[in-house]
């Protein structure tokens, strides 16, 4: 006992230690108001600026205390041409100089539109055609505002795409972002990062982002329901942020490898008179554009992604109960959708599942695992535990090398080949227009690599 000397605390040191100890609560404090808000009761994320891991990273994320809302405005520009002999015109779908001059009661359309006023893209035009409903579109008067919903994880280079091909028609986009990927394992943030340093900064005015800082345990066994929560969390958590919604607005539920054809979403905006809910018809590639999905058992007949993306907000309301993913799983025949769809019916609002696009007049692009080998072994990473067979857990399928030989032969995990090669010099719609005209950039995508460039790093 005499080696240690008795402590005395003075006035001064337990003022001192008071001090210290009221500011470690006040911190405390803050970051529970930024931190600890509902629907963000794990929060662990971290990010510190150049960091690749989140293992060592020490700034955390501060996340608002109140999340900012996007207030919805109607879109003023003038998308019809109101001509000298009295005819009203789609600007972008009209030769104006033909249409001032003709006796017609129609305008003269451009290549690729249809309809009186030139304001019928081709794929909404095989649509209307095979439901005989192509006079029955009339242009609104103030266009609808279209909210774009999507989840991301690592897939930057699509998401840029989709805003240079379709960020001016989209009124607001909801994306949803998790520090955890589809199988419940952490994860870095990829795109919150870099928005914070500039990315897309001239959309970042309509961009609400969604952390998704924690994961149900069902979804370790259940894929189906990881893909739904994570869905049903972003457009739940994204829709309480914007004011200003109307019934008519519509709402579009893609994937992240998913892009949309302009032409169709800029009709859907401006016309009444279409049924709900509407299913897109994509253009489906693997591993980059160069290879097309084969129908099963016709190795050479082109297969497409089909997917119902897009409704009124009426409807994701009324029917699918504000949860998003029942739009994409659209299961009207069976309950609990079916009740409600017949009350919809019976408030005067018919539903009826309608299709754009086909084959060679797509509603936009579906590019499944196109990425460079690395960001491949990233995806197979990231799978959902309930993936079968998840090729991820098969070490030999996270080989660089293996996966570059996927690319460049047109072969799936299971060795099998269910692709053909496309034919870009036959091919009108090869690929999204900033993609082609951005060709060095994107070589990896629109290009068959060589045994020599197969393993293109990002």
């Amino acid at each position: 006992m005499g080696r240690f000397r008795r402590f005395n605390m003075t006035p001064m040191r337990r003022c001192g230690l008071w001090m210290v100890a009221i500011q470690v609560v006040m911190i405390i404090g803050i970051m529970s108001v930024y931190t600890l808000q509902p629907g963000w009761p794990i929060l662990t994320s971290l990010y510190a600026s150049g960091e690749e891991s989140y293992t060592d990273v020490m700034d955390p994320i501060i996340l608002p205390a109140l999340p900012e809302t996007y207030t919805l405005v109607d879109d003023d520009r003038p998308y019809f041409t109101l001509l000298p002999n009295g005819l009203s015109c789609f600007t972008a779908g009209t030769d104006l100089m033909k249409s001032s001059t003709s006796s017609s009661n129609s305008c003269n359309c451009l290549a690729g539109y249809y309809g009186r006023d030139c304001g019928i893209p081709e794929p909404v035009w095989h649509a209307c055609q095979a439901l005989n409903n192509c006079t029955d579109f009339k242009p609104r008067k103030t266009p609808r505002r279209l909210i774009h919903g999507l989840n991301i994880n690592h897939e930057l280079e699509f998401f840029q795409v989709r805003l240079e091909e379709v960020g001016d028609v989209l009124d607001v986009i909801i994306v949803g972002e998790s520090n955890l990927t589809a199988g419940g394992d952490p994860s870095p943030l990829y795109l919150l990062p870099e928005l914070r340093k500039g990315f897309m900064g001239g959309f970042q005015h309509k961009i609400i982002h969604i952390f998704i800082d924690h994961f149900p345990p069902e979804g370790l066994t259940d894929g189906w329901f990881a893909d739904t929560f994570i869905r049903d969390y972003m457009g739940q958590e994204g829709l309480k942020r914007i004011k200003g919604i109307r019934d008519e607005d519509l709402f579009l539920l893609l994937d992240a490898d998913e892009i949309p054809d302009r032409s169709t979403l800029l009709f859907l905006k401006l016309y009444d008179g279409y049924p709900e809910p509407i299913a897109l018809t994509l253009r489906w590639s693997i591993y980059g554009f160069f290879w097309k999905r084969a129908v099963s058992g016709s190795p050479l007949v082109e297969d497409v992604t089909r997917i119902v993306a897009i409704s009124t907000m009426r409807m994701i309301r009324e029917v699918y109960d504000n949860k998003v993913m029942s739009l994409r799983r659209n299961y009207l025949t069976t309950e609990p959708l079916l009740s409600r769809v017949k009350a919809y019916t019976l408030n005067g609002h018919p539903v009826m599942e309608w299709n754009i696009g086909r084959v060679g007049a797509y509603a936009g692009f579906h590019c499944s695992w196109c990425y460079d080998a690395e960001g491949i072994r990233l995806k197979l990473t990231s799978a959902q535990k309930d993936d079968k067979p998840r090729w991820g857990d098969y070490p030999e399928k996270l080989d660089l090398g293996y996966i570059s030989g996927l690319i460049r032969d047109g072969r799936w995990f299971d060795n099998t080949k269910p692709f053909f090669l496309a034919k870009p010099e036959e091919d009108r719609l090869y690929a999204p227009s900033y993609i082609l005209k951005h060709k060095d950039r994107f070589d990896y995508l629109l290009n068959l690599p060589s045994a020599d460039n197969a393993t293109r790093s990002s």
